[in-house]
């Protein structure tokens, strides 16, 4: 949802389409390594921080998400992921409001640019939170609980999203249950093209792989772990980073598929590999931890040079289509002329029956009439609001070719006419009839009660913390210092 927002935003201020994704790409990229960048140096120093930065970067997940994926929602996750953990860390030290409210707005927007990620990455914030709070010799159960608290305002503020997609979802083909994708495990380790250095292969397939030196390294961080005597700090991060990979990895693997399957709000996941992103961020800490304790600038350099150097065949993508531009895309039909292959994706209701002769038939009128007689003039054609003035010369059955959703709502000189979606010949979509006579219809989507609820949820939070702000600024107290 967010990064979409974004490239709208980037279009309103003159920018075709298509340069706008590539503008919200790279920005996610770039923020994505200094995000990394200011965390890590914030637990480890400036050599680490750079390093994380580079293997976070550079990590092979991120560029097949970069340059073969091209999935705008994860990039701009794993742009705002390391800013959150550092916002934690921040408000958990300083106690200041602004990273209260930094801590809430990142996380809100982390929810809104990628459900799988945020929802994978929550508990590893409260996990963080706590590790931070522990180490601090001052702690106290109320700023981990103020911590909190602002975490539960970022779900908060995105109520409006979440809480219909958690009860609406089972109304749609994705939320009838999809198959969760494991790749082998050899994917993970190496990619067969181009000796190894390629993730894609010549048919399209991915190789999810960790990464050569990054294996390494894990490898490395295992030794240290029990065979050298780290800081607590360090001890307790490089910990918890090497059982959260390996919790992470055994997760991606075929064998743990009885566990997705009996966690049907993880089995939204729909890949198993999408854990990658956590991944990366684990792997970035090992790194950043390895750098701290052995900072020799040849050694550093030949990280970073081995690192980014075997990736270099996957910075681009292998073929472009020049010809595309705003003009192709505004053209491009949503259905194709597969019937029974296209026209209804995961997020079709679940009323719409793939298999019909209809589906994937660009429908020559926006309302058809199936009996009867009348003459019927569009006024206005919105996404949400379809307007017609319809002449009924004898009672006629419509069909508005749109799918039935609930919000859907059909009314004829201001009252409401019953909806059938569930006709046999055309399932899903929206069918009414009317009697003789000169009717101004109305087709309009509105919010049902559980989109109202998060609306009214996610409003008072805003407004809640906008009080707060001003009675901050306005009788200069500190908020929520001990």
């Amino acid at each position: 949802m967010l990064p979409y927002y974004i490239i709208s935003l980037f279009h309103f201020a003159g920018v075709s389409f298509l340069f706008s994704t590539k503008l919200t790409i790279i920005i996610s990229f770039i923020l994505s390594g200094i995000g990394m960048y200011f965390w890590m140096k914030d637990e480890f120093g400036k050599v680490s921080g750079f390093v994380a930065a580079i293997f976070y970067l550079f990590a092979p997940y991120h560029l097949i998400d970069l340059s073969f994926r091209v999935s705008i929602g994860e990039l701009t996750s794993m742009a705002i992921l390391p800013f959150s953990f550092l916002a934690s860390k921040k408000y958990l030290e300083t106690k200041k409001l602004r990273f209260f409210l930094l801590n809430a707005l990142l996380l809100a927007l982390l929810i809104l640019s990628h459900q799988v990620t945020s929802f994978a990455c929550f508990p590893l914030l409260l996990l963080y939170s706590l590790a931070v709070w522990y180490r601090n010799k001052k702690r106290k159960i109320k700023d981990l609980l103020l911590n909190l608290s602002s975490l539960l305002v970022g779900v908060l503020l995105t109520m409006f999203y979440w809480l219909p997609i958690m009860l609406e979802g089972k109304l749609t083909k994705y939320g009838q249950g999809v198959e969760i994708d494991f790749h082998p495990i050899t994917s993970f380790l190496y990619s067969p093209n181009r000796f190894g250095l390629l993730f894609q292969g010549h048919h399209g397939e991915l190789y999810f792989n960790v990464g050569y030196v990054q294996w390494i390294l894990i490898a490395a961080c295992i030794y240290l772990f029990f065979r050298k005597k780290l800081p607590s700090k360090d001890k307790i991060m490089l910990g918890g980073s090497l059982a959260l990979f390996a919790i992470f990895f055994i997760m991606m693997q075929s064998i743990t598929k009885p566990i997705w399957d009996i966690t049907p709000i993880i089995k939204g996941f729909e890949f198993a590999w999408r854990l990658m992103i956590e991944i990366t961020v684990f792997i970035s800490i090992m790194v950043a931890i390895i750098v701290k304790l052995f900072p020799n600038k040849k050694f550093v350099t030949i990280l970073c040079i081995l690192t980014i150097g075997y990736t270099l065949l996957n910075w681009g993508n292998r073929k472009v289509i020049p010809s595309i531009n705003d003009t192709v895309l505004r053209n491009q039909p949503v259905f194709t002329e597969h019937p029974g292959k296209w026209g209804i994706d995961f997020t079709s209701p679940i009323w719409v029956d793939e298999y019909k002769p209809w589906i994937g038939i660009v429908p020559k009128n926006h309302i058809d009439i199936l009996a009867g007689q009348a003459k019927i003039v569009q006024i206005e054609r919105l996404t949400i609001k379809h307007e017609y003035v319809i002449s009924a010369l004898t009672d006629v059955r419509l069909k508005e070719n749109t799918y039935y959703y609930p919000g859907w709502q059909i009314t004829a000189n201001n009252h409401p006419v019953p909806i059938t979606y569930q006709d046999k010949t055309y399932p899903g979509i929206m069918i009414f009839n009317l009697k003789k006579g000169l009717y101004k219809v109305d087709v309009i989507f509105t919010d049902t009660w559980d989109r109202k609820l998060g609306k009214v949820i996610s409003l008072l939070t805003f407004f809640v913390l906008i009080c707060h702000v001003f009675y901050h600024i306005r009788f200069k107290k500190r908020f929520f210092r001990s």
